[in-house]
């Protein structure tokens, strides 16, 4: 069991499917730094299944509670790990790597735009966000930002934003197909119950009262659309 290169507390492991591999290959995560730690390429071998799976875990693990550090040290050998930026298709997004190939360290935010699970709102979405959540925090960096002035993190300069439900649909309906099951037949009424799954935990959520700042959108987006994802990913 690796220890978390941020808070240096044991990672937990989670069994995943893997291209090439005959048995899961075990990812290491930190709920409360909210990081994953992949050997190697493992992060490239992902199955559906298995991105599918690790959102879920996202989604069940709320916001971080630890702040990151400015630097890291690899988990195998200790060496600091590098800064390293990457484009997946349009979406760049960044992570920490070992110099000497040992694996990557990277935030869950990061993933899931690794991933394309992450969206900027529409204008539309802006403007009753603004409305009615008002202020939230950095799905980056946890910095709260004043929706009636910014649409970015002044700290970390990330913008606002939510869990792609599109993205998400799309991944389990290739998924679906692939296994010849029923849910393969209707990516539509799955993309708008995973849509209003986010929307309606968002504004539930404001109505709670939370004290200002404390709206994680993309954790929230997360959950909700994480609890649906479990049971749909145990129907095929």
């Amino acid at each position: 069991m690796l220890d978390c290169p941020n808070c240096h507390e044991p990672m937990t492991s989670q069994a995943v499917e893997a291209h090439g591999a005959l048995r899961p290959v075990e990812i290491d995560a930190c709920a409360a730094c909210s990081v994953l730690w992949f050997d190697k390429a493992e992060s490239l071998r992902l199955t559906p299944r298995a991105v599918l799976g690790l959102f879920e875990y996202i989604g069940r693990s709320g916001s971080a509670r630890n702040v990151l550090s400015t630097g890291f040290a690899c988990p195998r050998c200790t060496v600091p790990l590098a800064v390293a930026h990457d484009l997946q298709r349009t979406t760049r997004f960044t992570y920490w790597r070992c110099p000497n190939d040992h694996g990557r360290l990277i935030t869950f935010h990061q993933f899931l735009r690794e991933k394309n699970f992450i969206r900027t709102p529409s204008p539309a979405e802006f403007a009753k966000l603004r409305a009615t959540v008002r202020q939230v925090s950095c799905s980056q960096c946890g910095a709260p930002i004043d929706l009636a002035t910014d649409s970015a993190c002044t700290h970390c300069s990330a913008p606002v934003a939510l869990i792609d439900s599109e993205g998400v649909a799309k991944a389990l309906h290739d998924l679906a197909h692939a296994a010849s099951a029923p849910s393969a037949t209707a990516p539509d009424a799955m993309r708008t119950a995973l849509s209003d799954a986010q929307v309606n935990a968002i504004f539930d959520a404001e109505r709670t009262r939370q004290p200002e700042g404390e709206h994680d959108l993309v954790a929230i987006g997360a959950a909700a659309i994480g609890a649906l994802v479990a049971g749909l990913l145990r129907a095929i």
